[in-house]
């Protein structure tokens, strides 16, 4: 129990003794010290009635003794208390004794304080044994880092805290602290740091008292004219490796104020004990009253900042950062959750993490986090607990041993978020224990344990680099968040003069260099991104930021520009593609929608128009909230819609040139991406109508907006088009075949050939490419809004389409034999697979098929039970007809063909599903992973990574006519569009033709088609050689160039635009034919983007119809014909024609090859099974085209022996597979 050493006498009342501090009861710690004599000498000179009190009793009361006999002072003002501040227990007993005794404190002094240990921060003793081996080694040391953070800054809290109450309205508290707290200092962290502490808490503590009149300032003695001062510059100097007087040369550099002292000359001296003692009672007597939270340095006007801060102004920018290399230790606390999302950035940086938690169990908690979040490459987690700081060493050697060192560190606090609060006066001991040891001497434990790593390791790839990061804001006033932030200060201030000081004098290799960043002055989600990307930046570059202390500012959105903490990949594009004007068709989602985005966050402005107008709604709405996020100005404007824009809808596509002009000026870039799936058919299935709108919204769209776009482009100097393709529309000179989607594939390779023949024309202002990607891993191939995915909708179309091709062989092969057509239908309208399997009045195909159908149950589909839907039943019954096998059947041929699906006298129930789910999930499995195993990647691209890749590719300025391809790497079976021509037919192929009838189809190619019936007549001795022209005049045309005997021998058969009734009459006519040729009807036009007389829309649709659409209409019957071979032609040019009609021929080899390809591989899944092969009469480059009459002839001839060679019959599969199989699909050049 501490006992009062004063007279029982009553202190004397003010007015009894005259003075500024007359009647005040004034409590001084430290007061046998040096400073703290002065203080208590000047307050009883003053009036103040003096408690001195000390750790030691006796020092104490002989210093009181002393200075009763130096002053004459009325011992009845003078009392002395045991008081040890950094036990609660003392300071509570002593407090209690000094009221008991004067009833109340008007003014406490906090001057008490040790001197900590004398060391660097890598010798800072942090437990009893460690100071007792510095001992031992020669160290006047007496305290560990602990003690002396309770003896310089616990003693005055604790006497705070405990004399607040007892402190009356208009009484004063002073703080003592040290100008060396806020400067470096070298060797002495265990004093400045506790002190910095005691700054800011003192300021929180003048906020706490304030407003009950209670004023609390705070003192910065500077360096104090003493001998003691001196010597202790002395031994500092000394254990800097410094020449004497270094260390009181720069705090002399620091100094304004030259005085006379001591009876010597003006000049820069250090403060007296009575500068000090003088402050003191000033601020003790009522002259301060308005003083509150003030700092009053008493240093001879050292220019000191109070805080060496800054507040970040803009976002991190992660472009340049590579931690590849580097290795970054993440000491967590107890809210490491936090440190992974840091951890996140840094290891999408490059840097290996060594994420370091204080228990055992955290980490085995957090590694299974890890594994689940997927972050184990490259992350380490490790225990790694400031209380045991040889264990934190041992565990960064075991790291480092079998991986690469640290050199980066970053600290969080060690309690969780909310565990310090409240006020300071209130805090009960645990708080005040959990500060001092938990945060700050657990934050000179990471400290001495890196320093110490950081010696060891002194080959780093980069400078060591460290960052404190505070807890975000508490929502309390961040009471304790502040005072740890003084003390981290001081700590790195002190760490990093310590360490440049040991490298210049050679005793480390590498310097230390860090920041604090403080969290808690913002409150929004993004607080946490922030300081990860800053604090990546301060741990992963070898620049240096001076200012100690970086402050998140308290809204990033203001202080930035922008609303995200980081701008991610946008930062990699900013700037890209900044001013240009960006025209994008099929805007509002998929890869138009991420090109969109990505052009806008490149600096572009775009006009996004599409059908929908909610979905563009959405579509610029995110894209407007994250420009707003990354910062730019003007976001509304950037971004403009137009909605009810459809590509099949010429009229729309013209309204939205019209509107980006009217939003912008002037359009640099064109991106025809809008399209269509189309039909999903086989071609023999698909309408002519459907075909029609796939190849408008698809492929003429493309071209009305070009024919649009690119006049202006050329007016203002530059401009850039590219259509949006796919991968299945083949590549440059090659074709992929994509079954049930042939006008899709057409449009495609439509849109790439059109940049590989066109792109010459439009140059040199306007760039012309494509890209083409494969499945993309987005929306579509999900499936959204309660629609099936890509793989899911292509099961069920390959279900049905093989049930419908089991319906039509089995019915086409009952014909074969003799049945009606009639009859065959009667009995399929039965649809009923158990009834149809049993009776034999069935043919035998069906019986079969009904027989193998029902056994393909499962319990809950009707696809065992019925052949056929109403929808496969007029599949069935299209393809009949197109066959012309109701020509002679009136009661079907007279039907309309919306009826088709109506002739069932059984369908399947609509409340059942007909498909097997078990059947479509395989067939879907077997579709992506038969796509999976064909990318090189192993995996689909995003809609993102597609449109990143645009976006870099409409970078490049360096590129005309050309196609990328970002599909993961995606290769399947291609056929090659340039093909020569080798070899003749065998005689025994044409010897087969003797006695068939052969169709030629077109007129335009007059000399090719008779020199080609010629061959017919004469070499295979056809019986019968159709020509279906448009006009008469065409036919006799052919006859002119031909033998008269030969040209008798042709039959002419004209239908003016109508080539299905056509092809019905020749079958009535002459029957089924052996050979089809079929070429274009008209020649190419020979313009193209002239400004004087362009190719119109209208008229490109004209060529996509006579050389595209022509082929298909003859194709889609001739498919079904028995024992035929299909030969299509694309167009030829006139010779020596230099006009564009060269690049349109080329435009239609290239695009009908796809369907060429295509319509093979379907064809072999028919009971027909046509073989179809394609000849060009076009090559790749003008030079190679016949020059003079002779190389034209040559040129037809070679043509009349190539479609021989592909349009004789082939042999059969059973005979040989090769041959068989050798000419299907193929592109023959001539």
């Amino acid at each position: 129990m501490a006992k009062s050493k004063a007279a029982a006498a009553a202190p004397a009342l003010q007015g009894d003794v005259p003075g500024r501090l007359a009647g005040k009861i004034a409590v001084v710690t430290g007061a046998a010290g040096n400073l703290g004599g002065h203080i208590c000498t000047h307050y009883l000179a003053e009036g103040a009635t003096v408690v001195m009190t000390g750790r030691a009793p006796e020092r104490t009361q002989a210093a009181a003794e002393a200075l009763l006999k130096a002053t004459g002072a009325d011992p009845a003002r003078l009392a002395t208390v045991a008081l040890d501040g950094g036990d609660i227990a003392s300071v509570r007993a002593a407090i209690t004794q000094v009221v008991k005794q004067f009833g109340r404190i008007d003014i406490l002094v906090n001057n008490a304080g040790s001197a900590g240990p004398k060391q660097p921060i890598e010798n800072l003793p942090l437990s009893a044994e460690e100071l007792g081996q510095l001992q031992k080694q020669g160290s006047t040391d007496s305290e560990t880092v602990a003690d002396a953070l309770r003896n310089i800054f616990g003693v005055a809290w604790n006497v705070a805290r405990v004399a607040a109450e007892h402190i009356p309205e208009g009484g004063s508290i002073i703080n003592v602290s040290t100008i060396f707290s806020r400067t470096p200092y070298y060797a002495r962290a265990a004093y400045v740091v506790p002190k910095a502490a005691m700054n800011a808490w003192s300021r929180e503590l003048s906020l706490e008292l304030g407003p009950k009149g209670i004023r609390v300032n705070l003192v910065y003695p500077g360096p104090i004219e003493s001998e003691r001062i001196r010597s202790v510059f002395a031994a500092m100097d000394a254990a800097r490796g410094d020449e004497a007087g270094t260390t009181a040369s720069q705090f002399f550099d620091m100094m304004s104020l030259e005085r006379a002292t001591g009876g010597n000359d003006k000049a820069k001296t250090f403060p007296t004990p009575t500068d000090i003692a003088t402050t003191c009672v000033f601020l003790g007597s009522d002259e301060s009253a308005a003083y509150n939270g003030h700092d009053f340095e008493v240093t001879h006007g050292m220019s000191v900042r109070k805080e060496q801060r800054s507040t970040y102004l803009a976002r991190p920018t992660m472009r340049s950062m590579d931690g590849t290399g580097l290795a970054v230790l993440i000491a967590a606390g107890d809210d490491w959750e936090e440190a992974l999302e840091i951890a996140q950035v840094q290891l999408a940086c490059g840097a290996a993490v060594v994420l370091g938690l204080p228990r055992a169990a955290d980490v085995a908690i957090a590694e299974k986090r890890c594994k689940a979040l997927g972050l184990t490459e490259g992350l380490s987690i490790i225990r790694f607990s400031r209380k045991d700081p040889a264990g934190m060493e041992a565990a960064l050697e075991d790291y480092t041993r079998g991986g690469t060192p640290i050199s980066g560190a970053l600290f969080l606090p060690a309690l969780g978020a909310g565990e310090l609060s409240g006020a300071i006066t209130a805090a009960d001991d645990a708080v005040v224990e959990a500060l001092m040891d938990a945060e700050l001497a657990g934050n000179m434990a990471l400290a001495r344990t890196m320093s110490r790593y950081w010696k060891r390791h002194d080959n780093l790839l980069q400078p060591p680099r460290f960052v404190f990061v505070s807890h975000a804001s508490d929502g309390k006033g961040d009471i304790y968040g502040h005072i740890l932030r003084a003390a981290t200060e001081q700590l790195i201030r002190i760490w990093r003069d310590e360490s440049a000081i040991d490298t210049a004098h050679g005793r480390r290799r590498q310097a230390e260099w860090g920041n604090q960043i403080v969290r808690f002055t913002n409150t929004e989600a993004e607080n946490i991104r922030f300081t990860a990307g800053h604090a990546a930046r301060i741990l992963l570059k070898e620049s240096k930021l001076g200012e100690i202390t970086l402050y998140v500012p308290a809204n990033i959105g203001e202080a930035t520009g922008a609303r995200k903490a980081m701008p991610g990949f946008s930062e990699n594009i900013t700037g890209l593609h900044l001013g240009k004007v960006a025209l994008i068709t099929g805007g509002s989602a998929g890869i138009g929608g991420q090109v969109a985005r990505l052009l806008a966050l490149a600096g572009g402005k775009v006009m996004m128009v599409a059908r929908r107008e909610s979905e563009l709604a959405v579509a610029r709405a995110r894209i407007v909230s994250e420009l707003e996020d990354i910062g730019f100005a003007g976001v509304e404007r950037r971004v403009q819609t137009l909605a009810n824009v459809d590509v099949s809808n010429f009229e729309s596509l013209k309204g939205a040139v019209d509107a980006t002009l009217k939003a912008f000026g002037r359009i640099d870039y064109l991106i025809n991406n809008a399209g269509v799936a189309g039909a999903e058919d086989m071609v023999v299935d698909m309408g002519v109508d459907a075909w029609n709108y796939t190849l408008d919204a698809n492929l003429v769209s493309n071209y009305f907006l070009m024919h649009h776009v690119a006049p202006l482009m050329k007016a203002q100097g530059s401009g850039y088009i590219l259509n949006v393709s796919s991968y299945f529309g083949g590549e440059k000179y090659l074709a992929v075949a994509y079954p049930n989607r042939a006008d899709y594939a057409v449009s495609k390779a439509g849109q790439r050939a059109m940049v590989e023949s066109m792109a010459r024309y439009l140059g040199p202002e306007v760039q012309f490419n494509a890209i083409a990607p494969g499945p993309v891993d987005g929306d579509r191939l999900s499936g959204t809004g309660g629609k099936p995915g890509l793989f899911e909708r292509r099961g069920k179309l390959i279900l049905e389409n093989k049930r419908l091709n089991a319906v039509h062989a089995a019915t086409i092969k009952a014909i074969r034999r003799g049945v009606r057509v009639e009859a065959v239908l009667a009995r399929l309208a039965r649809n009923d697979t158990v009834k149809m399997s049993h009776d034999t009045n069935n043919p035998r195909e069906l019986r079969e098929l009904a027989l193998a159908c029902a056994r393909e149950g499962d319990g809950t589909c009707t696809w065992d039970q019925y052949l056929l839907t109403p929808q496969i039943a007029a599949g069935l019954i299209g393809r009949l007809r197109q066959a012309g096998l109701f020509l002679d059947a009136p009661e079907w041929n007279d039907r309309s063909p919306a009826e088709d699906g109506e002739w069932l006298l059984r369908v399947p129930p609509e409340d059942a599903p007909f498909l097997p789910a078990d059947k479509i999930a395989a067939e879907a499995k077997k579709v992506g992973g038969g796509v999976l195993s064909k990318l090189y990647l192993g995996k689909m691209p995003t809609e993102h990574d597609v449109a990143q890749a645009t976006v870099f590719f409409l970078a490049d300025r360096a590129v005309s006519g050309e196609t990328f391809m970002p599909s993961g790497g995606l290769s399947v079976e291609r056929s090659t569009t340039e093909r020569e021509l080798f070899g003749s037919p065998k005689q025994e192929r044409l010897d087969q033709m003797r006695g068939k009838t052969v169709w030629i189809i077109g007129e335009h190619l007059a000399d090719y088609l008779a020199e080609t019936a010629r061959a017919f007549i004469e070499d295979c001795h056809a019986a019968n050689v159709v020509v279906i022209t448009r006009t008469a005049e065409a036919f006799e045309a052919i006859k002119a160039q031909l033998e008269p005997e030969t040209a008798e021998a042709l039959t002419s058969l004209v239908k003016t635009t109508d080539i299905e009734a056509a092809m019905d009459e020749a079958l009535l006519a002459w029957g089924k034919p052996t050979t089809i040729l079929s070429t274009p009807m008209s020649a190419l036009p020979g313009k193209l983007f002239d400004s004087a007389d362009p190719l119109t829309p209208d008229e490109f649709r004209t060529v996509v119809a006579d050389n595209l659409t022509h082929h298909f209409r003859v194709s889609r019957r001739a498919s079904l014909y028995d024992d035929c071979q299909l030969v299509l032609t694309s167009p030829d040019v006139p010779m020596g024609d230099k006009s564009p009609a060269f690049a349109l021929a080329n435009f239609i080899k290239t695009t009908l090859h796809a369907f060429t390809a295509t319509l093979a591989v379907e064809n072999e899944r028919l009971v027909h099974d046509v073989p179809v092969n394609q000849i060009n009469l076009t090559r790749r480059v003008q030079s190679e085209e016949p020059r003079d009459l002779d190389e034209h002839l040559e040129e037809v001839r070679r043509f009349a022996r190539a479609v021989l060679l592909v349009g004789a019959p082939l042999p059969d599969a059973e005979d040989s597979r090769y041959r068989a199989r050798i000419y299907r699909g193929m592109s023959m050049t001539v």
